[in-house]
């Protein structure tokens, strides 16, 4: 018995052990597991947390005072000991235990339920109630992100302050040498009250972080010309302009703009047209700079081509610039064998007009008889403007009675013979005052046995460039085996009124050296050493080059004379041209201005023109060159700010001239609902994407512009002046900005032949028609312009531009007036509804932008 109890006492001993190490085992595996100690009541395990507590918080406060810099909100606390055990799987995961994931398959119906939900939200937002939401959404986002009122003490200390006696806007620009054409138009810009504002209240940061950074580098200025115009804006509206203000600027210009470095004088139009580009590459969002062709607007609507172009266009180009002053204009082609039309709808941001021009001309002509007395008369012609030489000849014979076979025409000037004309030539090619010389020749004569040459000469006092003509010319014909001393007489008696007496080769030997015209450089004088001079290869060539169409044959010589000589041989050498009563009255009926009319302007612009053979259409239905295709513009849709540009210089033969044109155009009330293109019915009645949205379709009471500044241009072409006369938006009146000097003037004085770049904008955006009361002075929203100081900018490395991004974008600046709001459509610089979806929206070809302003 005693061996059986010991047997069982050990065996019980055994599993005793047996149960303790697997308990033990299990406790190594789950963590989780407590020991099977008894469990605490509940007034000690609050005296616990207590503790832990109290521990936690005075080893908080040593970490603070050994390191006092360290953030708010950032606390150095340990995570509690005691976990609950409801602990997340992220927590435990983060904590070092990780749980198994399972295997993500991918889903190949994803991309198609992400279209499908796309399509779904645009068909939606089309129907009423997803309008109604949208605008329901927009308003709460808009009551969310309001800016601070003015009557809050925090903003009214940020904002900019105006002395009773200052005028806000009245401000000058100086002229850093020959800028006056920057001057005039950062002037205009600032006096566009909705891109003024856009800049000096800070909205464009907003866009400015949110831009491309690759095509701001690669197409824009990295930002740098927009922070600067925007720098030049605050300034003028503040009053607190300096010369480094424009200095700056010119020198952004410069760095970004080759072609204005210097002090040359250039176009303002295109300086323009240049900014607008830069600041609108530096404001784009848009992620997409890939070109994609429009299709054939052959059987389709108009209105979808066109917004099918716009949204093609809109896909790389999205800015605050472009919704303002982009819009489209349609050209037109209509075959004139098939009668095919095909419409291109291109985008726009200024509108270049012609200048209706007299339909006849003036010119002036010296004629230079053989035998008549007076020998020189200058006549006055009118003749058509696009009449030729021919033309000219003909009428020249039919006033002089000179047969048209023996008239000569040809330039005449100081230092002797310039140009000859053909029949060919179009009247463009000469100039008003040009020194246009008519001379009479004898008639061509039958040869007897010996060659005769047809030869115009012109006496001029010196050798080379520093000669000068005297005397009129004369015409001889003489054999051409004449010898030197022939041909030197024969010259000799044709002088002979203007000689002394008794003067002849034999008695005083060789006089003047002849050199012939568009002769061998080189070689062009005549040789007085060989028995025929006249047969040499100068005379040769010379023929060749004066044998054209509508001119007889002949050479033209300069007779080169000694001072001395020319003071012993000669007792009068004045040049005396009767001027002919032609003269007089063909110059009073030409000086008086030519009126024309804005609206005449754009009809102009807008009517059919006829292609020459150079400008030849290959038509896709013919499928060949089609000469005497229609062409017609006109304008499609019209932008916010109407910018006019009236094309005063012409380009005439090789050169420029200004047309000094008097355009009578309206300051308030201009109606653009005549110039735009008519819209037809559409032809087809399937639903389609472009519908969901009126694209700027420019309905009545939407068409009506009112002139808030124009560009002046005074002087000739090469010696001009730039000025700009604005209006003020915050008292209505109008200014005078030349340079540096501002003037208040009446507007009586804003039409006049000097106008060349106008300004209009759109009168339901409000604040350009009318006068202000003193109510609504003090509601401009210069009164909410946050104070400027001008700080003249740090040398900054252009890799430090993504930290300013995105310290703007953690910044408040990013978020102010998201309702931006201008007339009856409502601007935000940032998206309300999905402005992460901006991008992606623009990769769609049936879907339109957002924004849209046209």
């Amino acid at each position: 018995m005693e061996k059986q109890e010991k047997q069982l006492s050990a065996r019980s001993a055994s599993e005793s052990e047996l149960q303790r190490s697997r308990s033990g085992r299990e406790s190594s595996h789950h963590p989780r597991s407590r020991s099977r100690s008894p469990t605490p009541s509940v007034s000690s395990q609050r005296q616990l947390v207590a503790q832990q507590t109290s521990a936690r918080r005075s080893k908080s406060d040593q970490q603070l005072k050994s390191n006092p810099q360290t953030p708010c909100g950032q606390t150095n606390d340990t995570r509690s000991a005691t976990l609950p055990r409801s602990t997340s799987r992220r927590s435990m995961r983060s904590s070092g235990h990780a749980q198994p994931q399972k295997k993500k398959l991918f889903n190949p119906f994803r991309p198609i339920g992400n279209l499908a939900m796309r399509v779904f939200r645009q068909v939606v937002c089309i129907t009423p109630i997803g309008k109604k939401w949208a605008a329901e959404k927009d308003k709460k986002s808009s009551t969310k992100s309001a800016p601070v009122s003015n009557g809050d003490i925090a903003s009214v200390s940020r904002l900019h302050t105006f002395p009773d006696a200052e005028t806000p806007g009245a401000t000058g620009l100086r002229n850093l040498g020959n800028t006056c054409y920057i001057n005039s138009i950062l002037q205009c810009l600032s006096k566009t009250d909705i891109l003024a504002e856009y800049f000096c209240c800070e909205q464009y940061k907003a866009d400015l972080a949110r831009s491309n950074r690759i095509n701001a580098r690669k197409y824009g200025t990295r930002g740098e010309l927009t922070e600067s115009l925007a720098t030049v804006t605050k300034a003028l509206w503040c009053g607190r302009y300096s010369y480094e203000v424009s200095s700056e600027f010119k020198s952004c210009v410069c760095k970004y703009g080759p072609q204005y470095r210097g002090n040359s004088q250039h176009d303002a139009q295109e300086f323009l047209i240049w900014l607008l580009d830069k600041i609108h590459e530096d404001l784009n969002i848009a992620s997409k700079k890939k070109y994609r062709p429009n299709k054939s607007s052959h059987g389709r609507a108009d209105d979808v081509v066109a917004a099918e172009a716009l949204a093609n266009h809109r896909r790389g180009n999205s800015s605050f610039v472009q919704d303002l002053f982009l819009a489209q204009f349609r050209s037109s082609l209509t075959c004139p064998n098939c009668r095919r039309q095909s419409n291109n709808f291109d985008p726009f941001l200024c509108t270049s007009l012609p200048l209706p021009q007299r339909a006849d001309r003036p010119v002036y002509v010296t004629v230079v008889y053989l035998d008549a007395h007076p020998k020189q008369v200058k006549l006055g012609v009118s003749i058509r403007a696009d009449a030729t030489v021919r033309e000219l000849r003909a009428e020249l014979s039919l006033q002089t009675s000179i047969p048209v076979g023996q008239v000569v025409l040809t330039e005449l000037y100081y230092y002797g013979f310039h140009r000859t004309f053909t029949d060919a030539q179009p009247l463009s090619v000469i100039h008003e005052t040009d020194n246009l010389y008519c001379v009479e020749v004898p008639p061509a004569t039958v040869a007897t046995g010996r060659e005769k040459l047809l030869m115009i000469a012109s006496n001029r006092l010196g050798a080379g460039s520093k000669g000068k003509k005297f005397g009129s010319p004369i015409v001889i014909q003489i054999s051409r085996k004449a010898k030197y001393q022939q041909l030197q007489d024969a010259l000799l008696t044709k002088l002979s009124a203007s000689l002394r007496e008794g003067v002849t080769s034999e008695k005083l030997g060789l006089l003047f050296n002849i050199r012939v015209v568009d002769g061998i450089p080189g070689k062009s004088y005549v040789p007085h050493d060989v028995t025929h001079p006249l047969y040499v290869e100068s005379v040769d060539k010379a023929l060749q080059s004066c044998d054209l169409d509508g001119n007889p044959k002949h050479i033209k010589l300069l007779l080169e004379w000694d001072p001395d000589t020319k003071q012993a041989v000669f007792t009068s050498v004045e040049d005396v041209i009767e001027e002919h009563r032609s003269v007089q009255l063909l110059k009073a009926e030409h000086q008086q201005p030519l009126v024309a009319t804005l609206p005449s302007c754009f009809d102009l612009y807008t009517e059919e023109e006829k292609l020459d053979e150079k400008n030849s259409w290959l038509c896709p239905n013919c499928r060949k060159l089609q000469i005497g295709t229609t062409k017609r513009l006109t304008l499609w849709t019209l932008p916010d700010v109407l910018v006019v540009h009236l094309k005063r210089f012409k380009q005439m033969a090789s050169q420029r001239v200004k047309l000094s044109t008097l355009v009578e155009f309206p300051i308030y009330g201009l109606d653009m609902s005549k110039h735009i293109a008519s819209r037809g019915k559409s032809h087809h009645d399937q639903w389609s994407p472009w519908k969901r949205r009126d694209y700027n379709e420019d309905r009545d009471g939407d068409t009506i512009y009112d002139l808030h500044a124009v560009v002046n241009h005074i002087g000739s072409l090469s010696s001009g002046h730039y000025t700009a006369v604005c209006k003020n938006p915050v008292t209505a009146d109008w200014y005078l900005h030349d340079d540096e000097r501002v003037k208040l003037i009446e507007q009586e004085e804003i039409v006049n032949k000097s106008a060349y770049i106008l300004f209009y904008q759109r009168r339901s955006l409000g604040g350009a028609a009318g006068a202000c009361s003193s109510q609504a002075r003090t509601e401009h929203w210069v009164y909410r312009m946050p104070a400027f100081d001008y700080v003249p900018p740090k040398i900054r490395h252009p890799a430090n531009m993504s930290d300013d991004r995105q310290r703007i974008l953690e910044s408040g600046s990013a978020t102010l007036d998201r309702s931006f709001v201008r007339g009856p459509r409502q601007r935000s610089s940032l998206p309300r509804d999905r402005p992460a979806d901006r991008s992606s929206l623009a990769d769609d070809s049936f879907i339109t932008p957002h924004e849209s302003t046209m």
